[in-house]
């Protein structure tokens, strides 16, 4: 009897976590279409203003909001600005420029990628006629930008590898360093060209002797430099023997540039005029692909949005942006990227996975509403341990003559037949009980059906007592009859 007991509990449990499951999987799927969605906010930076991958960044600003995504641009010296405040949560998402690689950057993640900066080296008209290039600028001005821009990590990384050493507290430097922004060359510019005569050479004469510009092409802060002060744009010595000596340490506790997610490419001749056009010929120098990177807590509202952005409409047709899947980053694939990235199938899927959805939402909640209702209803009609004893006793109380059943109007010929009813309905509602779970414990249980059982037992002793009732009114006539 327990062992039947038990696979209807078994039975009984599943059919309940069964409906619980389902309940709470509609309940899912339902709540975004009944929650209101706020459009979605991101703070972004793509460094410093005046530069062509600012610009990008606003109108990839003025796409993203016919996609429902706000982007509050931010401005600042360059990429590894952009990641350390990206990694101290300050920032939502940045353009920067791949390779740059600073301490403890686990929670940055990758989008994709748009476009590709070159490396410009420019130079005075006579530095540019007078041999190698890293004779050429040794005991000259470089400018090696300001903190926290890409073009410090670079033109460290170039002299380094040309053996020329910058100023320190022990050396006294092979060149002469200056940290120009470009905020600050683009405002000299402006100076210079508005200006005439003396104060004009001694303005050109203030700016270094040799700059390092890493800039998408054509780059407003070259046009301006080699307009305003004639330089000159050379290629940059051994360029492919620079990036084959990659083995800087990824897990240094400061910034680096990891040369294998550099690239080599080429300045195009005449890029850049003036009286003529700069450079005489193609270029040789390297690229940096500009990536588009995330915060991994960035919310898929937020991301998928952006993604449509990059990768679709006009900004795509424009930019003609990478996928992170078509080149080597430094950063994982976001997950809400690769949501998007493999969002393309078939239609009769996606509608029926649509119907699927609605139909599991429907039948969620109503599932979890009619649980809800049968659960109360169950609770209210559940009973104790003691109260099933103190029933059966009450039975058995009748059953021997010692109570009388004063709710039931019965003959007393009838009595054992509706007691009998009695445990048995009593028997039901306790394995109802069990498979609900008010009732638990094998103990408990073997007690009150060996007690149930018994009761049936004793109910032959109801015959003796209805055979004694019948007979008390004939001893009473017959007492009446002698005393008369």
């Amino acid at each position: 009897m327990i062992n039947r007991i038990r696979c209807l509990v078994a039975g009984r449990t599943l059919a309940v976590l069964g409906s619980i499951g389902f309940a709470v999987l509609g309940l899912s799927l339902a709540a975004p279409l009944l929650i209101e969605r706020e459009t979605p906010i991101l703070r972004m930076s793509a460094g410093p203003y005046s530069t062509r991958r600012h610009a990008i960044a606003q109108y990839m600003g003025k796409q993203a909001a016919q996609n429902d995504l706000i982007i509050k641009l931010e401005a600042n010296a360059g990429s590894e600005d952009c990641l350390n405040l990206l990694k101290a949560g300050q920032l939502d998402a940045a353009v920067v420029s791949s390779g740059v690689k600073v301490p403890d950057d686990d929670d940055i993640m990758v989008l994709g990628a748009v476009q590709l900066e070159a490396v410009h080296i420019l130079v005075r008209k006579e530095m540019a006629e007078a041999g190698p290039l890293s004779e050429a600028v040794r005991g000259k001005r470089i400018n090696i930008g300001e903190k926290g821009s890409t073009e410090r990590l670079l033109a460290r990384e170039f002299l380094a590898f040309a053996r020329l050493q910058l100023p320190s507290a022990s050396h006294s430097g092979d060149v002469v360093a200056t940290e120009y922004s470009k905020a600050c060359l683009i405002d000299k510019c402006q100076a210079i060209l508005q200006s005439s005569g003396a104060t004009k050479d001694t303005l050109i004469a203030e700016l270094p002797d040799c700059l390092i510009v890493l800039a998408s092409m054509p780059s407003p802060i070259v046009q301006s430099l080699v307009e305003a002060a004639d330089y000159r744009i050379v290629p940059l010595p051994a360029t492919r023997a620079f990036l084959m000596d990659n083995m800087q340490d990824s897990q240094a506790k400061t910034t680096v540039v990891e040369r294998e997610f550099l690239e080599p490419t080429v300045i195009p001749a005449h890029s850049y005029f003036t009286t003529r056009g700069y450079p005489a010929a193609d270029c040789e120098t390297i690229g940096v692909r500009l990536l588009v990177v995330a915060h991994k807590s960035l919310s898929d509202r937020a991301v998928r949005p952006l993604m449509k952005t990059v990768f679709e409409g006009e900004f795509s047709r424009r930019i003609q942006p990478k996928s992170a899947r078509e080149i080597a980053t430094p950063y994982a694939i976001h997950p809400a990227a690769v949501a998007y990235l493999d969002r393309d199938k078939p239609l009769a899927v996606e509608a029926v996975m649509e119907w699927f959805s609605k139909g599991l939402s429907i039948f969620g909640a109503f599932s979890a509403g009619a649980l809800s209702l049968y659960s109360l209803l169950r609770r209210r009609k559940a009973r104790a341990p003691s109260d099933y004893f103190a029933e059966i006793r009450r039975i058995d109380q009748i059953a021997l003559g010692a109570d009388v059943d004063s709710t039931a109007t019965i003959q007393p010929h009838e009595l054992s037949k509706h007691l009998d009813d009695r445990l048995l309905e009593l028997r039901q509602e306790l394995i109802g009980d069990i498979c609900e779970g008010s009732i638990k414990g094998d103990q408990v249980i073997s007690n009150i059906l060996t007690l149930l059982n018994d009761t049936r037992g004793n109910l032959h002793t109801l015959d003796d007592a209805v055979a004694s009732l019948s007979d008390r009114p004939r001893r009473t006539r017959r007492t009446t009859a002698v005393a008369a």
